[in-house]
């Protein structure tokens, strides 16, 4: 595979049959889900997405529109199409995952085996959603504290605040911003993950994914809140397996590439 820019492959080499793609929610980096590759099977391959500004790129410049990430990204993630490719979206990440496979169809015609959409309502109510009164210093400390998942000795840590604030508020400029008008139904199978204690996301809103692929739909519901993906890991990576054989089929030996349409 050619040099990663925007990737981040902790994939098991050959033994791979499938790669799950993550993409982190607000703030936050790919490093996230390092432990995912030692966590799932050597023939689930883990790639995480980096964004500029964040994790190992943080002395990037940020990107501030979905429509910067979405082209490069794109161009990197065609190369993973030699295996059956499983979309995995935390909060943002889930959003930004939804449009990602809208554009891999339209321009590349690839098709995901399967989109998991976690802590993250339906994309077409949350682009109603006034993102604006978080994109200040204040307002994005708000919003920290609102979505929780920090303890409360980080918060009041300046240092630690100061060294979050910047991909945050870029990662809201992106959720305020335009994004694509391409509303057509998905065609591959869609599971949504919620924490049954998330206040940010209620279940009729997420319920409204179903409305975003022509594929099947499931929801599924841990205990925990809106940062269950990494509370709740091995329940997590127990569905996504549970999910994938369920849609895909068992990884078993080497399969087949991400579906291409016409």
């Amino acid at each position: 595979m050619a040099r990663l820019t925007w990737l981040r492959d902790w994939s098991h080499g050959e033994q791979v049959t499938l790669r799950v793609l993550c993409l982190p929610g607000a703030g936050t980096a790919a490093h996230t889900y390092r432990r995912w590759s030692q966590l799932l099977p050597a023939d689930i391959g883990v790639v995480a997405v980096e964004l500029p500004g964040h994790g190992s790129r943080l002395s990037e410049p940020p990107v501030l529109t979905v429509r910067e990430i979405l082209e490069p990204l794109a161009e990197e993630v065609a190369a993973l199409a030699d295996r059956p490719l499983v979309i995995f979206g935390h909060s943002m990440g889930a959003a930004v995952g939804a449009e990602l496979a809208r554009l891999l169809r339209r321009e590349r015609g690839i098709t995901p085996a399967l989109l998991i959409a976690a802590a993250r309502e339906a994309p077409r109510p949350a682009r109603d959603r006034d993102y604006t009164k978080w994109l200040s210093e204040d307002g994005a400390r708000a919003f920290l504290r609102e979505m929780g998942g920090t303890p409360p000795e980080l918060l009041g840590n300046e240092d630690y605040v100061a060294l979050m604030l910047p991909p945050l508020r870029a990662d809201l400029a992106v959720l305020a911003g335009p994004w694509p008008e391409d509303d057509r139904p998905l065609d591959c199978p869609v599971r949504v993950y919620l924490g049954d204690s998330d206040t940010g996301v209620r279940p009729e809103e997420a319920a409204g994914w179903r409305a975003e692929s022509n594929g099947d739909f499931a929801v599924h519901t841990f205990d925990s809140g809106h940062f269950f993906v990494h509370d709740r890991t091995a329940e997590v990576l127990a569905r996504l397996r549970a999910d994938v054989t369920d849609t895909i089929g068992s990884p078993g030996p080497r399969g087949g590439p991400a579906q291409r349409v016409p």
